[in-house]
Parts: C-alpha cells; structure tokens; sequence
C-alpha cells in the first residue's frame, strides 16, 4: 500500500490563475442529450476495475463501478448498494455478513450476485495478481494465507526462509520462487475457508481476530464474474487484464468512448442501473492536463461544469463569478514535520516544536481554506480531537530554550552548539518545488531555527526523491503530505513494527494504544483511545502536524439545477454528487 500518491498530489502542486470577473456562457444544448462536463487533473486510459492506474481520477471509476458502501460524514462508512455486518464468534473471531441489494444489473444486462463479489474476493487474493489491490492477502482472514502461498503449512515454510536468509531482497525472491513452485505444480488450496456463500445475495467473510479496517478491507467493488472472470482460473490472474476491453461495470453510468488524443473520456447512461435514470445523458470527463488548463480557467471559460481543484483566497475570488457554486471541504490530507527520532534527540524535537510558528505564512493566500492540525491525524475522521485548539507544545523560544539546555546545548556567539560542543545543524527534505505554501512553512522553521542558533537546511525534492529518502532515512526531519488511511488506524506509522514508522518512534505505551484502536469496535471507546494515542505520538515529538487544506469543487449552475446540488460539501468530492445532479432549465 503506497503512502503517496500521484493524483492526490497533484492537489498540492496545483498553480491557480487569477481571472478578472465575468458571465459563464450557456452551455446545456436544447434537445434531447443532456451532457455534463467534468474536468479532472488526468486520465491515463485503461478502465479495467482490477487493473486501474493510480492517475485514473476517482469520479470516473465511481460513476461506472459501485462499492457495498461508501466513506460518508466523518470517513464512516456507510450503505451505498448493500451493507456489511458482523458478528463475534469464540476464539477471538469476527464473521461479516456482506449482503448486496436485490435487482442490481451490470451495464451489459445482466444481473449481479454475490458470485461476483465472491469472485471479486478471489481475484485479489490470487499471488499471480499485481493490480492496485495486490496487498490483500496480508488481510487476517480465515484461510486467505494459505490460498494465497498455496499451501496449508505456509507457516512454517516463510519461517524457515526467515531463519535461512537475513537479506531482505534474497528473502523477497525466495518467497516468490516459493510461490511460484506451489502453483506451477498443480493447485493444492482452492478455497478461502472464511469465506462462505449463503445465498445469491449473501456471503460471510470471517476474520481470525478484531480488526477496525476490516470492513474497508472486504468493501467489494460489484464487478462482473462473466465478464472478467472469463477463462480466468487460479494462477492466470493476468488473463483479467484482457477481459472486458469495453467496461462492464455496475453504476450508474457506462463506458462509451475514449479518445487519447483529445483526452476525453465519454459515458452514457446505464439503463440497466438499479438505482433509476441519472440527471444527465451523458458525461464527458475532460483531462486538463491535456488541454493545458487548470480547473479554474476550464470553469470559468465553459470548458467545464465541474472540477475540484486545492482552494485558497486567489482560486476562491476567481471563481467567485455569476453562474458559478462552490463547495469546500478538508483535502484527503495534511501536512506534516515527521522527525527522524534516530538522528534528532527528543529534547531537540520538542525544542523545534516549540519555534513551530507558521501560520502566519498561511494566512493571505489560504485564510479560510485551511485546518490548522494540533495532532497528527485527518481533520475528516470523526476521531480527531476537535476540542483541542492549542499546539501540543506552547510556541515560544524560551520553552525552545529550556528544551535545548535539558539536552546539554549552550548558545556560543549566534550558534547553538550541542553537548560536545558542535553546532547544531539539521536537513529537512520537503516535496515541494519550493514555490508553494509548503516550502513558504518549511521556510519559516529555517528563519525560527536559525534565531536560536540552529542551522536547517532545506532539501526540495518530488515525489520519487521524498519518497526515497523516506524509506533510507537519509535526512532529520521530513516536510510533506500526509494522506487519509481507511480509519483512523495509525498503527502503521507509530508502531514499533509499523511499516510506514519512518520516524523510528519506539515507546510501549504508544504501541498497546495503537493495538487497542485496531481491536476497538465501540466508537466512544474509539474516539477515547485515539486522543491518548495522538497524545502519545506528541509526547515522543515524532511528529507536528502542521496544516490541512482545503479542496474545492465548482459547479456550473447555467448548465447544472442549483437545486439538484446539495448544501453542503461532500467529503468524498462530486463523486457520489454527480447522479443526483439534473440538467438546468433553458
């Protein structure tokens, strides 16, 4: 599972052009086709549910390929075409019930059952598979280990590798070699024993313990066994790619037409959705990049009659033009100094922490249009601490002072230098290209630092570069987004054994809380855990959330009914907005 990516960051890097005030022109056609235009940062081609590239822009999935439910109010979930419940069993386990709606046809006709979902469940659990969900089977459910490797006693068999062989690289190549032997000599485990179907409509999946992603985790997309599954049997996982070249999906619109060149993507009506018509005939996804614009120029000019683009004052006032309704919402997410706790001593953290006063940086351009965070956790997630208002450390240098004297620092001249007598001197590597409202907060710890003596070197880098010197640990402190989990689940970046734990933060009281909110089905509980959680991570200094922008969706209301648009922002963007949306009235 990445931690950054490519589509979302765009948002961050986005350059908004101001426009001088105008009127939008008239674009809804009189007739019979009605077509709504929605500009959306890039399209790469390639519609394939399994196999989707990670440019391919949300909405357009969404309005051909409907999920069991959908992140709601406060990233919960709730029902979209079925639901999922669960129950406990003895031994610690957990069955889900997942259930899809009754009538629900795919684009081609035909009607969907949980076979579908099922065969969805399969597919992602088959080794041979490299798609975006190829991290499946690391889930804890009943028997999925044991498809995946192909073989009962997969246990043992990594254990030895594990014990045989320290490099990781070797061991990675062992365990595909294993693999790849136990499904070329036949199929030895041809069924996930968790998961059980109960009738056309009904599955049970069972997990081996309490785990709060659990229900993300087997949110199915209803995708069409027939249509890609044809020819499709274990160990062939990349004959999918080749099936259905013409999306067969189960929303409320369908594939038409695609054309690289133009970079517009055409989709008509699904008469077969079970949900009713949608306003619009058809919808007509316009990729900016290709066309050179940016969301506000396309909404301005006609081009568009939706796009989401990162909001501030600027794009704000220039879309503040007759014809023209906005919405804005948190982004799926934050910025934030993660330190390196290995290279940086913790008085040092908490010290920088405290000369931490950027918003100031923040407040022409983004007054209004951002979330200034106090604890390292999405502002979107019902678990955040919304009471807090106050940094976790007072800012102020003599509170930085007091932290750099505990840890043995005098000030000699205009440095700082630390117990052994060398001037202190940091690398933050920051994914900026140091024009934007990042680089302008990360600028402002230099000149804070640099008061009290402290050299901080700031190192420019994109994704790649961010990215790299993530995984090497290569600086002292890390400037860059932060995107929204599945839940509020830290667990990955605070544990001990956490895979995206760059920061190197050990501490077992840290570790029990962030186990306790995995198993924590009660929401209060939950919420109760989580602020402990954040204000241990705070404790430690091993990360200062700094700020949370704010996205903005546009609406045409010449060619989209006013009425037909809800009051208030969804958190999910226009996705799950644009069926409900009717034509404007010539």
């Amino acid at each position: 599972m990445k931690n950054i990516k490519p589509a979302l960051l765009a948002l961050v890097l986005i350059i908004c052009i101001l426009l001088p005030s105008c009127s939008l022109p008239f674009t809804v056609k009189s007739g019979k086709s009605a077509v709504l235009n929605i500009g959306v940062n890039k399209i790469n081609g390639g519609f394939n549910p399994f196999f989707e590239g990670e440019e391919i822009d949300s909405a357009i999935m969404t309005q051909m390929f409907e999920t069991v439910q959908r992140r709601g109010d406060e990233n919960r979930f709730e029902n979209l075409c079925g639901s999922i419940t669960y129950e406990f069993l003895d031994g610690g386990k957990v069955k889900y019930t997942v259930s899809i709606d009754d009538g629900i046809m795919f684009s081609d006709g035909t009607y969907a059952t949980i076979d579908d979902v099922i065969f969805y469940y399969y597919v992602l659990a088959d080794a041979t598979y490299d798609g975006r969900f190829g991290d499946w089977y690391l889930n804890d459910i009943q028997g999925l280990k044991a498809f995946y490797y192909d073989d009962k006693n997969y246990e043992k068999k990594l254990a030895e590798i594990e014990e045989q062989t320290e490099d990781k690289a070797e061991r990675e190549k062992k365990i595909k070699d294993y693999i790849k032997k136990n499904y070329s000599d036949g199929i030895s485990v041809s069924e996930i024993s968790g998961i059980k179907k109960i009738n056309d409509r009904e599955c049970t999946v069972t997990f081996n313990s309490v785990n709060i992603n659990a229900v993300s985790q087997i949110n199915p997309l209803i995708v069409s066994k027939a249509a890609y599954g044809a020819g499709y049997v274990k160990g062939k996982a990349g004959i999918i790619k080749e099936n259905a070249e013409i999306p067969v999906g189960s929303g409320p619109y369908k594939y038409k037409s695609y054309n690289s060149n133009s970079g517009e993507l055409t989709m008509e009506v699904n008469e077969n959705y079970h949900n009713g018509k949608p306003g619009f005939d058809a919808l007509r996804f316009i990729d900016l990049s290709a066309k050179k614009l940016d969301c506000v120029k396309a909404a301005v000019n006609g081009t568009v009659d939706i796009c989401e683009t990162a909001a501030d004052a600027g794009t704000l006032n220039a879309l503040s033009v007759p014809g023209l309704r906005t919405a804005v919402t948190d982004a799926p997410y934050y910025t934030s100094v993660v330190f390196n706790c290995e290279k940086v001593d913790e008085n040092m953290r908490k010290g920088v922490m405290s000369l931490s006063n950027w918003t100031g940086e923040l407040k022409t351009e983004y007054d209004g249009c951002f979330t200034a965070l106090y604890r390292p956790l999405s502002a979107r997630f019902g678990e955040y601490p919304s009471d807090i208002k106050e940094p976790f450390y007072p800012v102020g240098s003599k509170q930085a002072r007091a932290f750099f004297e505990q840890n043995g620092c005098k000030k000699s001249g205009e440095k700082l230098l630390d117990s052994e007598g060398n001037a202190v001197s940091y690398i933050m590597c920051c994914l900026s290209d140091g024009k934007d409202v990042l680089s302008k907060a990360a600028n402002t710890f230099v000149a804070a630092l640099k008061s009290e003596g402290i050299e901080l070197k700031l190192k420019f880098a994109d994704e790649k570069e961010y990215s790299d010197s993530l995984k090497k640990r290569s600086a002292d402190m890390w400037c860059g987004p932060v995107y929204d989990g599945i839940t509020c689940d830290k667990y990955e970046y605070y544990h001990t054994g956490g895979r995206l734990n760059y920061s190197r933060v050990t501490d077992p009281v840290l570790d029990s809380l962030l186990e306790e909110i995995r198993t924590s089905t009660d929401y209060s509980e939950r919420c109760s855990l989580t602020s402990s959680m954040l204000n241990a991570v705070m404790s430690a200094a091993a990360e200062l959330p700094l700020y949370q922008l704010k996205t903005v969706t546009v609406y045409n209301t010449g060619v989209i009914d006013e009425s037909s648009v809800p009051a208030d922002a969804d958190s999910q963007g226009c996705r799950y907005i644009i069926p409900e949306l009717r034509p404007a009235e010539k």
